[in-house]
């Protein structure tokens, strides 16, 4: 809900032509699939702390492989360690801005429970990164209507 209405003041605001530049950006914060950017890659809300982090195999849209291969997402560890690095360093800034300098288990106690909030977030978002930097996928705008012809040619 919160990545719609960012999206969605982006797009208020930029002209056409920088929406598009910007398409890349929108669909790695909302996790839609690269090739047709309208599949979602996770099943479930990121607030399902139970099931949010399990992925569809093939995108619904145009049936794009997700995993490209064995253990894929394992080099998403690399952006989400970057992501808890800014998280920390960020909430360590704050702490020390807002708190006027506290004690060390205050920083501590602060970091700690803004890593432990945003796993779920990162997590998702490292794999949406890692699909669509590492994936090998461009987007193509006719990839739903492409599954869509070959599923009615199957039938």
């Amino acid at each position: 809900m919160i990545c719609h209405r960012i999206t969605g003041m982006v797009s208020f605001l930029c002209s056409r032509k920088q929406r598009m530049a910007i398409s890349k950006l929108q669909a790695i914060i909302e996790c839609k699939c690269p090739r047709c950017k309208k599949g979602r890659i996770f099943t479930d809300s990121a607030f399902n702390f139970k099931t949010g982090r399990r992925y569809y195999t093939h995108c619904p849209v145009c049936n794009l492989k997700y995993e490209r291969e064995p253990a894929f997402f394992e080099g998403g560890m690399y952006f989400n360690y970057a992501m808890n690095v800014a998280i920390l360093v960020a909430s360590g800034v704050a702490t020390y801005v807002l708190l006027n300098d506290p004690n060390q288990w205050v920083y501590f106690g602060v970091s700690a429970t803004m890593v432990v909030l945003m796993v779920s977030f990162t997590s998702r978002l490292s794999k949406s990164m890692m699909l669509h930097f590492f994936g090998g996928v461009d987007y193509d705008p006719k990839a739903e209507e492409r599954y869509q012809n070959s599923l009615k040619e199957k039938a």
